[in-house]
């Protein structure tokens, strides 16, 4: 299977199209979001409503079964209080050994009282209320049974319903049978255990009957009984709801929550994804202005080496619009070399160990024929599993920096040409400096000794010190030339240990002086040693020295005087040399180094040059300053001690 080729260029975002679509996704999410909650209202409502007529049919199912077994019973009641009556008419027990009485009647305490009350009997001397002899009346008219109450007694705390049972026979009434019955145990026999244990029933006042309270699970059931009319407060001791509507309530509950949670998510999914798009869109700015804003070219390749990419810089730098460098299959335009490609060029240099690569310079040639010099630098593209899917480089031109460099080359030619010339005309002018005086006297020496021969008056003898003097003075002419070329051919100078102290009281006793001049040395207690070269050093102090002997012949100070002196610090060594001289103007302090610089009449201005030619070769320097016990120039030539 092919892999899909990487795409590099920039996605182009629609951002008033994305936003009209997050608007309308926005407005969607609140809308089903709504749904949802209308949706729970709905459904508690519902459930509700349902849970509302399943406790309404329940309380009417159970007031009704109240009312028929609370009938049944008195019903019952009322045909054992006439078996009860018929030995009373008859004037003997007649009670059938396989009779069987009714539940209240077997209870006991159910009836309280029970009285015959004959047809002819006065009934002026009961104190019975106002309600039993409407009662009696009431049964006796109608010819069954009647009740009364329920009543209460002061005496006795409860409630008791009065009953009348009138037995006739054959049209004729012959009494009355009258009992009391106590309600609040008839409850306990009429309603059963069942019923018992899920409800809590008892006998309610009727003036004390009210609207039961709104939310409460507890109801009135009414018996209606003939004459009379019984109030039963039925309070639910568990919750006997269907828990199908509840269970259903609490899966389309769970869904529903399941469903807000999830668009809750969406929308902060939708949130962070405009955040991100912002971003995006940001980072997609930032990127164009960069690629618009940078000169350096940039390229990809494939792992095929197929050009995927290539920045506006590059195609500037080469002429070529991107797509004729992307639609091109081989060898591209800007590559000169027919037989290699440029990408294998580049994993060839690409191959060496990241440590050790640096930037290939190439030749690629310009759209018009003109070659580019550029240096270009590479890297694998490697995704985030590590695999490497392609590679990128970046492109330098450089050309102007060759051009600029070719130039500095040839300019560098010119230069050391031009040093050359002048290393020649140092070498002659020092040359010049320092023979002029070893000329001068063989000149001297040789004209002296010819006047004498040309004379005849001198002798062999005599000739022979002055040929002996005439040979050192050429010897050390010599010498000189010598060490003025190595100098001037900067070759490495041969240094040696140097015991300062012998040293510097030679090279000082070796410079002529003036007979009115006083030349003072200095020397330390403690010799130093250090490594230099002994003829160049020699050279330097030398005329350091006799520059001071020449101007200290110019100072008021009498006698003329110069001091040599050694001072040694840390790690490096001065020799100091101080005349009564004028001293260095201020103003000329910057130049008295330098070549052709001099203010000696008939100077060359090449002493001081050569001499801190010297001292910086040792690798240390001139100090200059005035003295402050002569009051005139002083020069300090400081030695590290450890070059």
């Amino acid at each position: 299977m092919l892999a899909k080729p990487l795409d590099f260029n920039l996605p182009e975002l629609q951002t008033r199209q994305s936003s009209a679509l997050s608007r309308r996704a926005m407005v969607w999410l609140v809308g089903m979001l709504l749904l949802a909650a209308f949706s729970i209202v709905v459904l508690a409502l519902f459930l509700s409503s349902v849970e509302r007529e399943d406790d309404e049919r329940q309380r009417v199912a159970d007031a009704q079964w109240l009312d028929q077994s609370m009938r049944f019973h008195f019903r019952r009641l009322e045909r054992d209080l006439q078996v009860q009556a018929m030995p009373a008419v008859r004037g003997a027990h007649l009670t059938p050994p396989d009779l069987r009485l009714g539940e209240l009647w077997r209870a006991p305490g159910v009836v309280r009282w029970k009285e015959w009350v004959a047809a002819d009997q006065s009934l002026d001397n009961k104190a019975w209320p106002t309600a039993i002899h409407v009662m009696l009346d009431t049964a006796k008219g109608l010819q069954r049974a009647a009740f009364a109450g329920p009543l209460t007694d002061s005496k006795e705390r409860g409630h008791f319903l009065w009953v009348a049972v009138p037995l006739v026979e054959r049209g004729a009434h012959l009494g009355t049978q009258v009992a009391v019955i106590d309600l609040d145990k008839s409850l306990d026999v009429v309603v059963p255990a069942w019923y018992l244990g899920k409800h809590r029933v008892s006998v309610v006042d009727s003036e004390a009957v009210s609207t039961p309270v709104k939310g409460s699970a507890q109801f009135l059931a009414h018996v209606q009984l003939p004459g009379a009319q019984l109030a039963l407060q039925v309070e639910p001791l568990v919750d006997d709801r269907a828990h199908a509507p509840r269970v259903f309530f609490s899966v389309a509950l769970i869904c529903l929550g399941g469903m807000t949670v999830a668009l809750s998510l969406l929308w902060r999914d939708m949130a962070r994804r405009q955040r991100v798009e912002t971003q995006l869109q940001t980072q997609m700015a930032l990127r164009a202005a960069m690629e618009r804003s940078v000169t350096l070219g940039l390229r990809a390749w494939d792992v095929n080496g197929r050009l995927l990419y290539v920045n506006q810089a590059f195609c500037a730098m080469v002429g070529v619009d991107a797509a004729t460098l992307l639609q091109s299959d081989g060898a591209q335009p800007y590559w000169p070399d027919a037989e290699w490609d440029e990408f294998h060029v580049l994993r060839q240099r690409m191959a060496i160990p990241l440590e050790q690569q640096v930037g290939a310079e190439m030749a690629l040639r310009h759209f018009d024929g003109r070659p580019i010099d550029v240096l270009v630098h590479g890297a694998p593209l490697v995704m985030a599993d590590g695999q490497v899917v392609g590679w990128m480089s970046s492109v330098l031109d450089i050309t102007e920096r060759k051009r600029v460099e070719r130039l500095a080359a040839r300019q560098q030619e010119m230069l050391e040409a031009s040093g050359r010339l002048i290393a020649v005309g140092e070498v002659a002018s020092t040359l010049a400096h320092e023979l002029n005086q070893p000329l001068g006297a063989l000149s001297s020496f040789a004209n002296g000794l010819l006047n004498r021969l040309h004379a005849e008056r001198i002798t062999l003898q005599d000739v022979i010190p002055v040929v002996e003097r005439m040979e050192r003075i050429a010897e050390k002419a010599g010498k000189v030339i010598q060490r003025v070329n190595a100098f001037a051919r900067r070759q490495e100078m041969n240094r040696q240990p140097l015991a300062l102290n012998s040293f510097v009281e030679r090279v000082s006793h070796a410079v002529p002086l003036p007979d009115d001049m006083v030349l003072d040395v200095m020397l330390p207690e403690r010799d130093c040693v250090l490594p230099a070269d002994a003829l160049l050093l020699e050279h330097a102090l030398h005329n350091v020295v006799l520059n001071a002997t020449e101007w200290a012949a110019h100072g008021v100070q009498q006698p003329a005087r110069v001091h040599v002196s050694v001072r040694i610090e840390a790690s490096m060594v001065g020799l100091c040399v101080e005349d009564s001289g004028p001293g260095v103007p201020s103003d000329q302090l910057g130049t008295i180094f330098d070549a052709f610089a001099t203010r000696k009449a008939g100077g060359m201005g090449m002493g001081l040059s050569i001499c801190r030619s010297i001292i910086e070769a040792h690798h240390g320097r001139v100090e200059v300053a005035r003295s402050a016990e002569l009051n005139g120039a002083q020069f300090t030539l400081w030695l590290p001690l450890d070059a």
